[in-house]
């Protein structure tokens, strides 16, 4: 008895490939989508009804879209004048002063702790924390103190600093106070200049 022979069928792409097969398909892959994406589509649920995460970024846009986007504004006007001075911020920096902030906090709480009952995020902190070391490059020499401007701050000050006795610590103290007080000054002067003269368009 002779062996049987394969016999292979032709399949006609023509046949498949019709406007029905690929809404079909369409369907299908819409919906692996959605199962496979479906965390990044629905953020809650209540008693079985979702909470979408359109819903929950048009709330978010309504209530706090202005204040954001003018936080975004400021940012990119300091970051860029800072670019233009060739001021750079390394992650060694970003380090020390994230210590420094842990430091003076470790006794009240620690840095995640507090970083949670401002609503921050690390990333959006070191963000933060960039922003502020460009402001202080940039303003470096416009804020620098004098020994008499220290001298005179901690005598015109004296009930600030009753409960020290380390002479060092109470000029360091008023050293840093000083030099954030002019920061601030030269700074606000400065970037008001720069909003009414940067050449903003907004889009909502």
């Amino acid at each position: 008895m002779m062996p049987r022979k394969s016999v292979k069928k032709k399949v006609d792409l023509k046949k498949l490939l019709t406007p029905k097969n690929y809404l079909v398909a369409g369907i299908i892959l819409l919906v692996a989508a959605f199962w496979f994406f479906r965390n990044y589509f629905i953020v809650a649920t209540i008693n079985g009804q979702p909470i979408s995460r359109f819903e929950l970024s048009g709330r978010l846009y309504s209530q706090f879209g202005d204040q954001i986007l003018e936080s975004l504004i400021n940012e990119r006007l300091i970051m860029g004048a800072a670019r233009q001075q060739g001021i750079f911020v390394t992650a060694e920096e970003l380090d020390a002063r994230q210590n420094e902030i842990e430091e003076k906090i470790q006794e009240q709480m620690s840095l995640e702790e507090a970083l949670k009952l401002q609503g921050l995020t690390p990333t959006t902190f070191r963000r933060q924390l960039e922003i502020q070391l460009s402001i202080e490059k940039m303003f470096e020499k416009e804020s620098t103190v004098s020994a008499e401007e220290i001298d005179n701050y901690v005598t015109d000050n004296a009930a600030l600093f009753q409960e020290s006795t380390d002479a060092a610590k109470m000029k360091k103290d008023a050293t840093e106070i000083l030099k954030q007080q002019k920061l601030n000054e030269k700074y606000q002067t400065w970037f008001e200049k720069v909003k009414q003269e940067a050449k903003v368009t907004k889009n909502i």
